[in-house]
Order: C-alpha cells, then structure tokens, then sequence
C-alpha cells in the first residue's frame, strides 16, 4: 500500500508541477502573475469576502480526522485518494478583465463528498441554480413557496441507511401522484414542483445521527386556501407515508416576499460533516466519519422535481453534485473577458493565499 501511495502522490506532484509551468507562461495568449506576494481577497459581485483560507484550514483538518478514520478502517479511502483531497485547492488562478473584476477560472478540487471546501462551493454552485431556476420559474406563472423541514427519530449508525431509504420511499408518497396516497392528495393536487435536500448530522450526546429533509416545496397560489395544509396535518401525512408510531417532528414554513434570491437562500447544499472537526473526542468523530462516508457513499443528497426539474433541463445547468466547482455561478455572471491571469497558492505557515 505504501509503495502505491508514493507512485499516485508523485503523480500528483508531477501533474502540479505542470499546471504551475503552464500558468508561468501564458493562458490564451495573456500573461500569468505569480509569485507577487500578494495576499488573495475574493470579492463576490455583492462586495461578500470569500474567505477561501478557512476552508483550506478546514480541509486539512478533515485530511487528518480521515487519517484516524484509515487506522479503524483502512478500507475507507485509498491513500491516493487521501493525498488528492489534501492536495484540494492548493493553488486558484483567477482571471481579471479591465475593471479589475477578478473570476476563479482554474484549481484542483479534490471532489470528496465530506470536504468542507468542496462543500462550500457547491452550496454556492446550489444557490445560483436555485437562484436562476427560481426567477425563471417566477417569471412564467403565479406561484407561491413553502419551506418544509421533515424528521423522523435519530437512528443508530446501523440504523442509517435503512431508515434513510424509508425516508426516501415516504417523500415519494407525498410527492408522486402516479403513487396512491389518500393523505396527500391535497398536496400533490397543488404542488408544481420541489427541491430535496437530504442532511444527516451526527449527535455526539447518544451516539446517533440526525436525518432530515429541507424541502422547498412550489405551489399553486390557491393553496392559501380551502386547501391550506396546517403543520399538524403535514405531520399526520409524513407519519401515515413512513408507518411511524409516533407523531414526527415536521416544520412548515411560508416564504413571505419571495424572490429569487429570498427563495434560494434557503436552499443550502446540505452536507455538514465539518461539525465533526469541533468534537474533542477525535477517535468518536473518526467512528461517525467512517459510518457518514459509507452511508452517503454514491448516494443522491439532492433531487429536483417538477417545474424545478423541468427549468433545470431547460437551462442546461450541471449537476450540483457532480458538476463543475469551478465555474459555480449563473450563465450571466460567468461573462468576463480576462486580459490577465493570476495564481494564488496556498501557505499553511501564514494561513492565507498567496500570489
């Protein structure tokens, strides 16, 4: 295992290497800045600072809670696999155009699903879909939006991915009208489409993992109606669809004044396996690494159905998931016409992004 480990990470070091020629010569023609000492402050077009330093930091601290992980089960990951997510956002090169508006336009994202830097940009990636989804759909017809958050009790680490497929059998009877439901025909007689976003957190406390869906749920403007659906309703329905014998915790909110924007920030991308890195007892967050990364290994965390499925398609936008962490933002917002490119790397010794 170790002889594979040094031949993957001198292909690593080698690849870099590459890049790092490439970007020391031209990009389209134009010249690359590197090595000018200065320190990278990522502005969005709203004047927000991505702080693309505590990300790293965070990166390198899951690199080492997956190195304990590897001692349990070392099965987990491959070693390549291991140095590539440690090697993750090493170096950004950022193209500028006249005005001085600066673009990231290349880096090496390692793609690991529990990355917090990887994380990041794909909630960003997820605001701006959601975003663009949502003005289109806002533009088209009258509709209204609903924030729904549905639960069940923690289950074990054994009990996961069983009750996580149960979960996923008991949204497709509130949602899919091709499924006979009695409890939810006055939801699916109203609803035009939904965003699913599945978390799972870990409880330190018991030992057990929080499972929910963040729902964002579109509906007809007559909803507000005769056909209103109170919390305790949405309850009863998501303990009939999941056979429980208790009553769910279930949240319902209405999202007042919706715009695009007001509409998307509630749909984060929801993989929250940072929180581990704040548990004191390491070898209990490495044992609940170990049980997240099997359990969500390959699996969907987000689902788009209806007209937010449909506009999706019709747009041409990548999959949050799977798609590009590069180019995260919306058609229009990726339009910059570089005339010089500029490489940032990151010094763990000053914590920061350097030129």
């Amino acid at each position: 295992m170790q002889e594979n480990f040094i031949t993957e990470e001198i292909g690593y070091q080698e690849e870099n290497l590459r890049r790092e020629i490439e970007f020391e010569k031209y990009v389209n023609g134009r010249i690359v800045e590197i090595n000018t000492g200065e320190v990278l402050i990522d502005k969005s077009s709203s004047g927000k600072i991505h702080h693309w330093e505590d990300k790293k930091a965070a990166n390198l601290q899951m690199v080492e809670l997956y190195r304990m992980a590897m001692k349990i089960d070392e099965n987990l990951m491959t070693t390549g696999r291991l140095f590539q997510m440690e090697q993750c956002g090493d170096y950004l090169v950022f193209g500028s155009d006249e005005n001085g508006k600066r673009k990231l336009v290349d880096a090496n994202f390692c793609r690991v699903r529990h990355c917090p830097l990887c994380n990041w940009r794909r909630s960003l990636k997820m605001f701006a879909q959601v975003s663009e989804i949502t003005e289109v759909i806002m533009q088209e017809k009258s509709v209204r939006f609903i924030f729904l958050t549905l639960t069940v009790k923690n289950p074990t680490g054994e009990q996961l991915s069983a009750t996580l497929d149960n979960m996923n059998m008991g949204f497709k009877y509130l949602t899919q009208k091709s499924m006979k439901f009695a409890p939810a025909r006055k939801l699916k007689d109203n609803l035009l489409g939904y965003l699913k976003a599945t978390e799972v957190t870990y409880n330190s406390k018991d030992n057990t993992y929080h499972l929910h869906f963040h729902i964002l749920l579109e509906v007809r403007p007559s909803y507000f109606g005769k056909n209103y659906i109170r919390q305790a309703e949405f309850s009863y329905m998501w303990k009939q669809a999941m056979k429980l014998d208790y009553d769910p915790i279930v949240d319902v909110r209405v999202v007042k004044n919706a715009t695009a924007h007001t509409v998307a920030e509630v749909a984060k991308y929801p993989t929250k396996s940072a929180d581990l890195l704040t548990l004191k007892d390491k070898e209990r967050a490495a044992q609940a690494l170990i049980t997240l990364h099997r359990v969500l290994h390959n699996r969907r965390l987000i689902t788009f159905g209806g007209d937010f499925k449909v506009v999706k398609a019709r747009l041409k936008l990548d999959d949050v998931e799977t798609g590009s962490l590069i180019h995260i933002e919306t058609e229009q917002e990726q339009q910059l016409n570089a005339i010089a490119y500029t490489m940032f790397k990151y010094n763990a010794n000053f914590g920061c992004y350097i030129c």
